[in-house]
C-alpha cells in the first residue's frame, strides 16, 4: 500500500524501504532475504553429530557442517479450540504450515 506521512505520499512503501537496505550486488551477510516471512543470514562452520551411513543403522560421527541461521516472523493470526481468541495461534499456525 501507499505510505502517507503528514499528508504527503512517500515514493516507496515501508516494505520497499526495508528491502532497499540489502541492494543486489552489494556484499552483505544475507543469504536469503524477505522470502515467505523468512530470511537467512551467513552462518559459520560448526561440528555436528551425523550418521556415518545414511539409510540404515550405524554409528554417529562428528563432522563439520556450514550452518546458516534462518530468521522468521510469523504473521498468521487465527483462533483455535484451545484458545479461541484472534491471534491465539500466531506463530504456531505458520510453523505448522511453513516447515523449514
Amino acid at each position: 500500500g501507499k505510505m502517507v506521512i503528514d499528508g504527503e505520499e512517500k515514493p516507496n512503501t515501508l516494505f520497499q524501504m526495508v528491502k532497499a537496505t540489502l541492494p543486489a550486488g552489494v556484499e552483505n551477510n544475507s543469504i536469503i532475504a524477505f522470502h515467505d516471512n523468512s530470511s537467512c543470514i551467513r552462518g559459520y562452520e560448526c561440528t555436528a553429530l551425523k550418521p556415518s551411513v545414511f539409510g540404515k543403522a550405524g554409528k554417529m560421527e562428528k563432522k563439520g557442517q556450514l550452518l546458516h541461521p534462518i530468521l522468521t516472523a510469523e504473521t498468521h493470526n487465527f483462533p483455535c479450540g484451545v484458545a479461541p481468541f484472534p491471534g491465539a495461534e500466531t506463530g504456531t499456525g505458520g510453523r505448522l504450515r511453513d516447515v523449514m
